[in-house]
């Protein structure tokens, strides 16, 4: 145990020796990927290494101090140098995985080359104006249920909020949704992330009202319109960040729309059976 420290701690040292003589001459120098980062028996790791291997972990939301990051990473690879070059040759599992990679790699190089400088402000501008556009005079509701398997039972309770008895105490008291606890409430929304039988039947609703039983794939629902206002539009330093997303998510699905009209494209392993996505063992027979 106390050599591996040892051998660990003077690993260390020497890379900080490496980096700390380095300095001099790349800072007469502009910094680049290829730049030489790490030596190991001979083989040098780029730089560029050490940054996809940052923006790795930085793209898994782990929580780091980036005042030790560094020192890690540096770490990793030459844990990795000093594994794969025990591997005198590739077997089939490991080139799989490298084909794998590169193909990712690749289309990821892709999608950096369309969404270069896109999308402008302008476009942005232009995609805000069209959402305020399509928000001007659109409603949300706020709305409560009761929902319930069997449509006799929200009969019966429909009788019972007739004779007096109250909604949201009925709601707490049956309601098999998520929103029975808080009396059925559902709080705002638009009509477009309901079900459609649930918009439909809310739709002809006034305020206050109460809806007939309601079969959707849920169960039976009692709808009860509490109020509707116009749809609030939202600033547009608030959602400039989801414009510029959805316009990039836009622009990359338009171009691969494009590139499977004018591809050949044969799913031979349509016999497969989807299970078998999780089958393991088949990879590990690959690792001899």
């Amino acid at each position: 145990m106390k050599q591996t420290y040892y051998q660990f701690l003077a690993t260390i040292i020497a890379i900080t020796f490496f980096i700390q003589s380095s300095q001099e001459v790349y800072s007469q120098e502009a910094l680049s990927a290829d730049t030489p980062f790490i030596e190991v028996n001979g083989k040098i790791i780029k730089f560029g290494s050490a940054i996809i291997a940052f923006s790795k972990i930085q793209q898994s939301n782990m929580n780091f101090d980036k005042n030790t990051i560094f020192s890690q990473i540096v770490q990793q690879l030459v844990n990795e140098e000093l594994l794969s070059q025990k591997i005198d040759k590739e077997n089939k599992l490991t080139l799989l995985a490298l084909e794998h990679e590169k193909r990712s790699a690749k289309a990821a190089q892709m999608v950096s080359k369309i969404l270069k400088n896109f999308p402008n402000d302008e476009l942005v501008k232009s995609a805000y104006k069209n959402l305020t556009n399509e928000f001007k005079g659109s409603l949300e509701y706020n709305a409560s249920h009761i929902l319930v398997k069997e449509e006799s039972q929200a009969k019966t309770i429909r009788k019972d909020i007739s004779n007096g008895k109250n909604f949201e105490a009925l709601a707490k008291e049956h309601s098999i949704g998520p929103s029975g606890k808080n009396g059925g409430n559902l709080n705002w929304f638009d009509l477009n992330s309901m079900v459609p039988e649930f918009s439909t039947a809310l739709m002809v609703l006034s305020e206050g009202d109460i809806s007939q039983p309601v079969q959707t794939k849920f169960g039976w629902h009692l709808i009860k319109l509490n109020k509707t206002r116009e749809k609030k539009i939202p600033e547009f330093e608030e959602i400039k960040a989801q414009l510029v997303q959805n316009l990039r998510q836009k622009k990359i699905n338009d171009y691969l729309n494009s590139l499977n009209e004018n591809s050949k494209i044969n799913f031979v392993g349509k016999d497969i059976n989807p299970n078998e996505i999780t089958n393991i063992k088949l990879l590990e027979t690959l690792d001899e």
